[in-house]
């Protein structure tokens, strides 16, 4: 477990998708994901468009991919250097052998080589995860090893981290251990103010679950019992109706939003939100307000 409180951010749509998902792939395999609106769990307001190419992602991605945004926070800038301990060390893993940092360096080549598509209505990306990946050498006498990693970050995927994200707590997170689908609910849960009830095949899909209904029910409840647990405590309730629709409520967590939806509508004149600032006037200052929102849900 780390040692201090780390943060990173996560863009809602994903966190709510199966782009990073909760199945274990086969070497090599490479998955197709298209969801046309990963709102319908989510906010109605939001319609939200998710593809993705490339392959298999699963929570170690997840968490891989997080601790990568966790260090760009921090360093600000596009390009982060950190060492391959150190990503180990905030995904939660105490060993740091060669076999760890050979499949550290495997899933960075994952995240490299997939092709994601990214809609909502205030974003519109196309792109990788993370743009580049350079491992350097270092001589130590006569043998040569592996230094620091360099992760570059395309400047326009930056932008997702502004608005529509979960402030995630990744210290919380990386303490669930192994459970993909804790891991996976962790985030689909804390993304929400209020989670809709949602029904247990439409969960599944969302987390590219490949269990039978029967045992993806069993495993829902025993990852929401982690999640109740006062180590985590994200839950504070759920139950499973006899349509299988699950309900939950949960405990505060951060999300940004700056809403140009609720701030043309707190101008009283449909103005935009991105309206100039030669307006000026009362209205205006509470369109800024809501820009500037952020959210505790």
């Amino acid at each position: 477990m780390c040692k201090e409180d780390i943060y990173s951010k996560i863009p809602l749509g994903l966190a709510r998708s199966a782009l990073f998902g909760t199945s274990m792939a086969a070497k090599s395999e490479r998955v197709e994901i298209h969801l046309e609106d990963t709102s319908l769990a989510v906010q109605k307001l939001r319609a939200t468009k998710v593809s993705y190419t490339g392959p298999v992602l699963n929570q170690h991605h997840s968490l891989l991919w997080q601790s990568i945004i966790s260090a760009y926070i921090e360093q600000k800038t596009d390009s982060i250097e950190i060492s391959g301990n150190e990503l180990l060390r905030r995904m939660g893993n105490k060993s740091t052998c060669s076999q760890m940092h050979s499949r550290l360096i495997k899933m960075l080549r994952d995240l490299r080589s997939g092709e994601i598509s990214y809609q909502t209505a205030t974003h519109d990306y196309m792109g990788g995860l993370v743009s580049g990946v350079k491992i350097a050498r270092v001589n130590v006498g006569t043998r040569v090893r592996k230094g620091n990693i360099t992760i570059t970050i395309n400047n326009e995927l930056s932008k997702l981290f502004d608005d529509e994200v979960l402030v995630n707590d990744l210290t919380r997170k990386v303490a669930l251990g192994n459970n993909q689908l804790a891991l996976w609910l962790h985030d689909f849960i804390a993304t929400h103010k209020v989670v809709p009830p949602i029904s247990l095949l439409e969960l599944k899909r969302l987390a590219r679950s490949g269990f039978e209904l029967k045992k993806f029910k069993f495993e829902v409840k025993k990852a929401l019992v982690v999640l109740s647990s006062p180590e985590c405590g994200l839950v504070t309730g759920f139950s499973i109706n006899k349509h299988n629709v699950l309900s939950v409520s949960k405990n505060r967590t951060n999300v940004v939003i700056l809403d140009q939806f609720r701030a043309a509508k707190a101008s009283g004149d449909g103005m935009d939100a991105s309206a100039s600032s030669e307006n000026k006037g009362p209205a205006l200052a509470r369109q800024q307000r809501a820009m500037r929102a952020k959210v505790a849900l």
